[in-house]
């Protein structure tokens, strides 16, 4: 008996061993695997800043050319209040890494120079703008201003080729459908592409210097919005949401990655300290068409058409230089038909015994929500979050008919 008592204690001692030794290999998995995540979050966190901003440098000289090293260089964005603040170094250069698009008043110092200032500097997405700074010795307290914009017409840090979007022309151009993927033909190179999809025939798909619209990469705020079975982007926004588009068709950064033809890159608006928002309305209905000719002749009426595009925008601070919101909705209805050939309908009519039930006009009806909000938090001059959301909800009946 006191043999049999033994060995239940070690077989309770060998269970309860192998018990802890489980716990403790499941909480080395357990944390694997949040390296692994952390690591994959890392990761994406740093593609999107990478794909998604910009990039302000310049060197500070004296008159004379000498290099001033060790000056202050101090970077404000207005509307947003975005500050930054960085020393020139001792070959007298200065950067700004993964700056959000916008304008920014950059102020440089240095003892027993005169203060000088830019009013404002414009800095796009995915491209490098240089603004050089050359300071007047001053023994006291002034300061020279530049009003006019200092941006760098050639970027001299970049060899690729790329056709900037501005907020101007987003606003300005017409665009079919208000799809912002069309302002991609803006750029030498780019044309329409087939996409594969019958489906799709309302997304602009394009191809770049003879390739194929799937080797096209497409991001939002950095984030993936490419369709990688037809090629384009797979999910359309507001267009009152774009802020700025970027293509690169030829010797874009390896940071875009995933693409033989080109890059876009799409920025959406943030909220500012001064409340704005824009609406818009856009309607047409058959009884403002006239009749077309061939449709005349054969004593047809006129098709039944009827469309609308509306939407908004607002953007407004939570708290002055802290908080801002955004959102964007655009819809979009439509009631169409697509009318039959007189002789095709002649000819099912000769059938209807077997079946056939031929009509004149083949309903063609579209509805189309398209949503985008943003969430911009600055906690410091070195630390922001943006949190974005998108959506798009269409509907369609015989949209892959044909006349």
């Amino acid at each position: 008996m006191p043999g049999s008592l033994e060995i239940r204690a070690a077989d309770k001692r060998q269970r309860e061993a192998i018990g802890w030794e489980g716990d403790i290999v499941m909480k080395k998995f357990l944390v694997l695997a949040l390296v692994v995540l952390a690591a994959a979050l890392c990761r994406t966190a740093a593609y999107a800043q990478a794909t998604a901003s910009a990039t302000l440098l310049g060197t500070v000289t004296d008159k004379s050319g000498a290099v001033v090293p060790n000056a202050t260089v101090s970077i404000l964005e207005p509307t947003t209040g975005l500050t930054r603040n960085t020393k020139t170094a001792d070959t007298g250069l200065y950067r700004f890494d993964l700056l959000p698009a916008g304008n920014y008043r950059t102020e440089i110092t240095a003892p027993g120079f005169a203060r000088l200032v830019f009013g404002k500097v414009e800095v796009s997405v995915a491209k490098v703008t240089t603004v050089d700074g050359s300071l007047e010795p001053s023994s006291q307290t002034e300061m020279v201003t530049v009003e006019a914009e200092a941006s760098a017409v050639i970027d001299t840090s970049r060899s690729d080729i790329s056709r900037p979007i501005t907020p101007e022309e987003i606003k300005d151009l017409p665009l079919n459908g208000r799809d912002f993927a069309n302002l991609a033909y803006l750029a030498p190179g780019t044309k329409p592409a087939d996409p594969y999809d019958p489906t799709k025939k309302r997304v602009a798909v394009f191809a770049t210097n003879g390739s194929a619209g799937r080797n096209v990469n497409v991001t939002v705020n950095g984030i993936d919005d490419k369709d990688n079975t037809v090629g384009g982007p797979v999910m359309q926004l507001p267009l009152e949401a774009i802020l700025e588009f970027n293509i690169s068709t030829q010797r874009f950064s390896a940071v875009n990655g995933r693409s033989e033809g080109a890059a876009v890159n799409v920025i959406t608006k943030s909220g500012t300290n001064d409340p704005h928002g824009s609406i818009y309305f856009m309607d047409r209905n058959e009884a403002l068409n006239a009749n077309d000719y061939f449709s005349e002749q054969s004593h047809q009426s006129k098709s039944p058409y009827s469309r609308q595009e509306f939407g908004g925008s607002i953007g407004a601070p939570v708290r002055k230089d802290k908080d801002f919101l955004f959102f964007a909705i655009e819809r979009q209805r439509e009631a169409t038909n697509i009318v039959v050939d007189p002789t095709s309908y002649a000819e099912l009519s000769l059938v209807t015994s077997l079946g056939a039930q031929p009509v004149k006009n083949i309903p063609t009806p579209y509805f189309d929500w398209r949503y985008n909000g943003r969430y911009d938090h600055h906690f410091n001059e070195n630390e922001t979050l943006s949190v974005s959301y998108s959506n798009q909800n269409n509907r369609g009946l015989n949209d892959q008919s044909g006349s």
